[in-house]
C-alpha cells in the first residue's frame, strides 16, 4: 500500500474515531462504567497505532502517554472524575488539531505534564491496589487456556502487531506449548511484507480468570478469529509436567466423554475414508450418538468467538447520487414507454402495460433499496452535541444535561448533514435563553440541573425532530412589546400563536436585553427556518411559560425522490409534492371573496383560504382565469393553508428531483425540476416558499 494511501485512510478513519471518542468521554462523565472505559482505551490505542504507521509521530507519542493513563483508569488505579474527563477532552482536542491542522507543541508539552502529574498523584493508590490484587489471587488456582489466533491478512494497516499481542498474552502466565501455522504462507517471491499469513495455537498456563485473557484481545476480537478455550479439566491431571498441545477431533471428544468407544471411532473413520462424508453425519447415521451430542462436541471443538463484526463497504455519497440519477433516467424511460403503450392498439398495448406494471414494481423496489443505503441513524449527529452542551453550559454558568431519544431513527445522509447547523443554533438558544440559572431554577421549585431533550421519530412518512427544554418558556408579553417597538404590530393588537411564531422567525428579532456571544431566543432564527425550508421541511414552536419550549422540525425522509401531483397551467406543467396537498376542488362562484389588503380568498369547509392564481404569480398564460371554471389545489405549510389555482390535474407520479441553479430562477416558490416521460421539463412547486411569498406576517 502506498504511503499516501495509508495516510488518506487514516485521515478518514480518524474523524470517525475522534467523534466516537468525544461522545464516550462525555458519557463517561455522566455514567461511568467499564464498557465505556474499554471503548475509550480502544479508540486511543487504534489512533496510536495508525498514527505511527501513517507518519504522525507526534500524535503517536502523545497517544502512547494518553493510553498509559487510560490503562490505569481501566485497572481502577485512577478514579473517574470531572477533572480527569476535562483533561481527556483537552487531549482529544489536541490530537484532532495535530492531525487535521498543525500541532501546537507548547500545548502538547503542557498536556503531557498534566498527564504525568495526574498519574503521579494517583501512584500511591495504584501501588496499594496492585498489592491488593496480588494478595487476592490464590496461588493454587492454576488454569489452562487453549488460544487460537487467526488474524486478518491486512491487520498491519491498522497499526496492530500480532507479536505484540502475543507478548501481552505471555505476560499473564507461561506458554506450555505454541504452534505456528504456516500453511497459508506463499512462496517467497509472492510474499507481501504488509500481509499477515501466520496463525498461532497457544496453550497458556496462568493464574487469571478467562476475562483477563479476553482483555488482551480487546482491540482485535471484532474483526479477527480469536478462540479462547478453558481446558483446565483436560490437563489438570498433568499438573507439574510438560503439557503437550493436542488438537482434539470430534471423535476424540466423544470418546473422552464416554459417548463413543474406540472401536466405534475406528469404524466411523473407516467409513469416512471410503465415502468422504462428515464424521458427525456418520456417527448420527450409525446411531452411535444423537444429534445433540454431536452438536455439543462440535461446539467444544470450535470454541471461537461468534461476534465477528459484519463487513461493511464505504461508498462515497457522490456514487450513490450517480446511481440515483441513473434510476431517475430509468423512470423517465419507463414513462416514455407507457406513453407509447397508450397509443398502441388494444391487445398489444394491454400486453405492454402488463409488462410495465412488473417493471414498475421492480423499479420501486430498486429505488427503496437505494434509499435504504442512503439512510443513516440520526443518533451520531445527536451524540456530537453532548460536548457542545457541556462546554456552552459551563461557559454561561449553568448546569444542563442532554437527553437523547430516538437515535435509531433513520434519515437521508444529505438531510442529516444539512440539519446540523439549525440544531446547534436552537440548542444554543435553549441553553442561553431557555434554561434558567441553577439558583433561579431552585427558587421556582425546579431541579437545579436543566434538561434539553433531542428527540426523533417517524410519523406519516416524515421525520420529526424535537428540541425540548424545561426552561422558562417564551415570554409572550416580551415578544409583543418588542414587536410593537419595531412596528411589526399595533400597540393595541394581541398576538395569536401563529403571529408569535412568525415574529420570532423574523430576521434579527430578539427579546434579549443585552448582546453577547450567545443570543436571545429568536436571533438568527430566520436562518434556521430558511435552512429547514430548503430541506422541504417546516419548524414550529410550542411554549408554556415556566415549563419550557419545544421546537418541532418536520422533514422529508429523503430529498431525492418525491410523490408528486402533476398539474397543468396553460401549456406549462408543474408538480406539487403530494405530502403538502390537503385536497383539490372546483370552487363555486359564491365562495370567492376579496378582502381589502389581503387579496382573494375562497371558502373551503367553513374556512377562508388565500387564493393563489399560479398564472399571475409566474406571469404565464392560462386556459382558465375564473376560479369557478378551474381547479384549486389546497396545500398546507405548517399551520397555513393556501389554494393554488390550476387548469387541470394530470395525474400522480413518483418524481426524481433535479436541482435548479440560481441563475435560472431565484424564486422561493420553485425547488427543482423533473423530466417527464415525453421529455418535457416540469417545475416543482416549493409549497413552503410559495406560502412565504404570498402570506405576510400580519395576515
Amino acid at each position: 500500500m502506498a504511503e499516501n494511501t495509508i495516510r488518506d485512510v487514516f485521515l478518514e478513519e480518524a474523524k470517525e474515531i475522534l467523534r466516537h471518542l468525544e461522545t464516550d468521554l462525555i458519557q463517561l462523565e455522566e455514567n461511568p462504567n467499564d464498557d465505556v472505559v474499554h471503548r475509550i482505551f480502544r479508540y486511543v490505542h487504534t489512533i496510536k497505532g495508525s498514527a505511527g504507521i501513517s507518519g504522525f509521530e507526534d500524535v503517536y507519542g502523545f497517544a502512547h502517554q494518553l493510553e498509559n493513563m487510560l490503562d490505569a483508569v481501566r485497572n481502577k488505579q485512577i478514579p473517574i472524575t470531572k477533572p480527569l474527563v476535562d483533561l481527556l477532552l483537552e487531549s482529544a482536542d489536541w490530537i484532532a488539531e495535530a492531525i487535521y491542522e498543525s500541532p501546537d507543541f507548547d500545548r502538547q508539552k503542557l498536556l503531557l505534564e498534566k498527564l504525568e502529574s495526574y498519574q503521579i498523584s494517583c501512584a500511591e493508590g495504584e501501588s496499594k491496589l496492585a498489592d491488593e490484587r496480588r494478595n487476592t489471587v490464590p496461588s493454587a488456582e492454576i488454569r489452562y487456556f487453549r488460544i487460537h489466533l487467526s488474524f486478518r491478512s491486512n491487520i498491519f494497516e491498522n497499526g496492530i502487531d500480532p507479536l505484540a499481542i502475543i507478548e501481552d498474552l505471555v505476560s499473564l502466565g507461561s506458554v506450555e506449548n505454541m504452534r505456528v501455522h504456516s500453511e497459508k504462507l506463499p512462496p517467497f517471491m509472492e510474499m507481501d511484507p504488509e500481509k499477515c499469513y501466520l496463525e498461532w495455537t497457544i496453550l497458556l498456563k496462568a493464574h487469571c480468570p478467562p476475562k483477563k485473557i479476553e482483555e488482551v484481545f480487546l482491540f482485535v476480537k471484532d474483526d479477527n478469529v480469536i478462540s479462547i478455550e478453558d481446558v483446565t479439566d483436560d490437563f489438570a491431571v498433568f499438573e507439574g509436567g510438560k503439557i503437550e498441545l493436542k488438537e482434539r477431533k470430534i471423535g476424540e471428544i466423544l470418546v473422552r466423554r464416554g459417548i463413543l468407544t474406540e472401536a466405534e471411532l475406528d469404524e466411523v473413520l473407516a467409513i469416512q475414508h471410503k465415502t468422504n462424508k462428515k464424521i458427525g453425519d456418520i456417527i448420527i447415521e450409525k446411531g452411535f450418538a444423537d444429534e445433540k451430542s454431536v452438536r455439543q462436541a462440535l461446539g467444544d471443538q470450535r470454541k471461537i468467538q461468534t461476534r465477528i463484526q459484519a463487513t461493511t463497504v464505504r461508498v462515497e455519497t457522490k456514487k450513490l447520487d450517480t446511481l440515483l440519477n441513473l434510476l431517475g433516467e430509468i423512470v423517465i424511460s419507463q414513462s416514455s414507454i407507457a406513453r407509447i403503450a397508450d397509443e398502441l392498439e388494444e391487445e398489444h398495448g394491454y400486453r405492454l402495460k402488463n409488462a410495465l406494471y412488473g417493471m414498475d414494481r421492480i423499479t420501486r423496489e430498486f429505488q427503496e433499496q437505494i434509499m435504504a443505503i442512503r439512510m443513516i441513524p440520526i443518533g451520531p449527529t445527536f451524540e456530537q452535541f453532548r460536548r457542545f452542551v457541556r462546554d456552552v453550559a459551563v461557559e454561561v454558568g449553568k448546569e444542563i444535561k442532554l437527553e437523547i431519544r430516538g437515535g435509531e431513527t433513520e434519515l437521508d445522509k444529505t438531510v442529516i448533514e444539512q440539519i446540523n447547523d439549525p440544531l446547534k443554533h436552537m440548542i444554543r438558544n435553549a441553553i442561553d435563553h431557555g434554561i434558567e440559572s441553577p439558583l433561579e431554577r431552585e427558587r421556582c421549585g425546579k431541579n437545579r440541573v436543566g434538561t434539553i431533550v433531542l428527540n426523533a421519530y417517524h410519523q406519516e412518512g416524515n421525520v420529526f425532530i424535537e428540541i425540548i427544554d424545561d426552561g422558562r418558556g417564551i415570554d409572550k408579553e416580551a415578544v409583543r412589546r418588542k414587536a410593537i417597538e419595531r412596528g411589526i404590530i399595533k400597540g393595541d393588537e394581541e398576538l395569536t400563536d401563529r403571529q408569535l411564531q412568525e415574529i420570532i422567525f423574523l430576521p434579527g428579532f430578539s427579546t434579549a436585553t443585552s448582546v453577547g456571544e450567545l443570543s436571545g431566543r429568536g436571533v438568527g432564527m430566520d436562518v434556521v427556518r430558511t435552512n429547514i425550508e430548503a430541506l422541504r421541511g417546516t419548524v414550529e414552536i410550542y411554549s408554556i411559560p415556566g415549563k419550557g419550549t419545544t421546537f418541532r422540525i418536520k422533514l422529508p425522509l429523503t430529498l431525492a425522490i418525491i410523490e408528486g401531483m402533476i398539474v397543468r397551467v396553460g401549456k406549462n406543467v408543474y408538480i406539487i409534492p403530494l405530502l403538502s396537498i390537503v385536497e383539490s376542488l372546483q370552487p363555486k362562484k359564491e365562495t370567492l371573496k376579496t378582502v381589502e389588503g389581503k387579496g382573494e380568498v375562497i371558502l373551503v369547509r367553513d374556512e377562508y383560504v388565500p387564493l393563489v392564481r399560479l398564472y399571475e404569480h409566474f406571469n404565464i398564460a392560462a386556459d382558465c382565469v375564473n376560479p369557478w371554471e378551474s381547479l384549486v389545489v389546497v396545500v398546507e405549510s405548517g399551520k397555513t393553508k393556501i389554494g393554488i389555482m390550476v387548469d387541470d390535474l394530470v395525474g400522480q407520479q413518483q418524481i426524481v428531483i433535479k436541482s435548479l441553479d440560481h441563475f435560472i430562477t431565484k424564486s422561493r416558490a420553485l425547488s427543482g425540476a423533473a423530466i417527464m416521460g415525453d421529455g418535457t421539463v416540469a417545475l416543482i412547486i416549493d409549497v413552503h416558499g410559495l406560502v412565504g411569498e404570498i402570506v405576510s406576517v400580519g395576515d
